[in-house]
């Protein structure tokens, strides 16, 4: 099972030394364990490219084979105490419900079931995708559309954008914004990769030119200080403001040409055997969504 699991690792990182750190093995044990695994196999499983190892022809369909009996075997170590939960969970989100949801999801989860051990990554949406594809992730939570046939998605939570502005910008006061008033405006967006920052500039420069971009940032908590402070606007996740709007803070600007509302998905893995953590954790989701109503707000 060892060999199996090493097998496992190193295909999913791509090295030796990140399957031994992963699963807690010195990276000679690691490797003794992989080539003893091509020994019994009479198969080399990986080529190395660089730094990488790579599957060979031969390893690429024994991968598939190799998740399912470790899925079957953690299932199998779960029966004997079977009212009970148990196992490593991996989830990948990106950073609105990473940040603002599933922290508070997580620990009602862990209370439920504390036999298990969560692992959380916080990503743009397409890693997210990509990490449960590759089956780097057990499950993942994203913003963005999800076209692939490998992955399952089912709509989770709605989210709204929203324009937000310092409590004395001079936009605050106003029952409606037009677009236009907007076009000549300071911003403060997240980084192009963000699905926000992709949906915002999509539907502005249907009507805009161009916009004025002050300041750019990977961290959402910057960007709502720069806008508390600095008299610049920004467009963000309701699930990330939701808190200083209600504190008055910061304000939303009505802006009746932009009426942003996305979908989160659940997103898993088609057609794949998951482990019991996860089964239950997609449950446990679920019907957090379902309790809410489906909606951010």
């Amino acid at each position: 099972m060892r060999q199996i699991a090493v097998f496992e690792a190193v295909a999913r990182t791509g090295s030796v030394a990140g399957a031994a750190e992963e699963i807690g093995l010195s990276p000679s044990a690691a490797s003794m364990s992989l080539k003893d695994l091509e020994t019994h196999l009479g198969v080399q499983l990986f080529a190395r490219s660089g730094r990488r190892m790579l599957l060979t022809d031969r390893g690429r369909p024994m991968l598939e084979m190799a998740r399912g009996i470790l899925v079957q075997v953690a299932d199998l170590e779960s029966l004997s105490l079977p009212e009970e939960v148990r196992g490593r969970l991996r989830i990948g989100a990106a950073v609105p419900v990473g940040d603002y949801v599933l922290p508070a999801l997580c620990a009602a989860f862990m209370r439920l079931h504390p036999g298990v051990r969560v692992e959380m990554r916080i990503m743009p949406s397409h890693e997210v995708m990509e990490g449960v594809r590759n089956m780097a992730l057990d499950v993942g939570f994203v913003g963005a559309p999800v076209n692939s046939s490998y992955l399952e998605a089912e709509p989770w939570l709605r989210d709204r954008l929203v324009v937000c502005a310092a409590p004395d910008h001079p936009l605050a006061s106003r029952a409606k914004v037009p677009l236009a008033d907007l076009a000549n405006q300071p911003w403060a967006l997240e980084k192009t990769l963000s699905s926000e920052r992709i949906s915002f500039t999509v539907e502005t420069l249907k009507s805009m030119n161009s916009l004025n971009i002050v300041f750019e940032g990977e961290s959402v908590e910057a960007i709502k200080r720069i806008v508390r402070d600095g008299g610049v606007l920004a467009c963000l996740s309701s699930l990330t403001v939701a808190d200083e709007l209600a504190r008055g803070e910061l304000v939303e600007l009505p802006v009746p040409e932009l009426n942003f509302t996305r979908i989160v998905s659940l997103v898993s893995r088609r057609d794949t055997q998951q482990p019991q953590a996860c089964r239950a954790f997609h449950q446990f989701a679920r019907q957090w969504g379902e309790q809410t109503g489906g909606s951010a707000n």
